[in-house]
């Protein structure tokens, strides 16, 4: 009787791993389509007194399609500059768009990784350790102040990565790992019980 208590325990257990994540997707994905499809769905005409379900996220991608489309060619590259041109007259809106601007650029124009490397530094006090993501070399100014060569380092929050600390720590502080940017963040997400191997390529390099 107990092993067959323990068969079925360790065959829950092993379903749950295989049907969680499907399900976690599923999820996330229909609040996607919950949260996008009515923002020019529910402005579209209806067929038999209903909206179609899918139509207004279609109609979303469209516009955005041909706006980035219409932003290529001449006639829309005055357009958007007008656009840019009268933003940055109006005191308050111009640091908002100027600002969000250089945010999405920066994530959807980028050819590198937005993570360079996992890595481990000490915090949040000599003796602890903490997982982070390096991101770019610091800026000379910074360094200036530093007195040392340095690097800019992201320390998410667990289990949500979408928080977290921008840090400048000195490049002879930050400990590389053999560790995949995915693998460390899968640690980060599951609050360490997702361990995959690897190994420390050494101190500051």
């Amino acid at each position: 009787m107990k092993s067959f208590l323990y068969k079925l325990r360790r065959y829950f257990v092993t379903g749950l791993i295989v049907i969680a994540p499907v399900g976690v997707t599923a999820y996330v994905l229909v609040w996607l389509f919950q949260r996008l499809d009515p923002i020019l769905g529910r402005y579209l005409p209806a067929v038999d007194g209903r909206q179609i379900p899918g139509l207004g996220l279609l109609a979303l991608v469209l516009i955005v399609v041909s706006v980035g489309w219409a932003s290529q060619i001449a006639a829309g590259r005055r357009l958007l500059h007008w656009w840019n041109t009268g933003l940055a007259r109006l005191p308050f809106a111009r640091r908002i768009y100027s600002a969000s601007a250089q945010i999405v650029q920066s994530v959807l124009e980028r050819e590198e990784r937005l993570f360079q490397h996992c890595a481990l530094i000490e915090f949040p006090g000599p003796g602890m350790w903490a997982l982070a993501f390096e991101t770019a070399k610091t800026p000379a100014q910074i360094e200036q102040v530093t007195g040392e060569p340095s690097v800019n380092v992201f320390l998410p929050t667990a289990p949500n990565p979408t928080s977290g600390y921008l840090l400048v720590v000195p490049r002879r502080s930050v400990h590389r790992l053999g560790l995949s940017v995915e693998d460390g963040l899968k640690m980060v997400l599951s609050v360490g019980v997702a361990t995959p191997g690897g190994r420390s390529e050494g101190g500051g390099q």
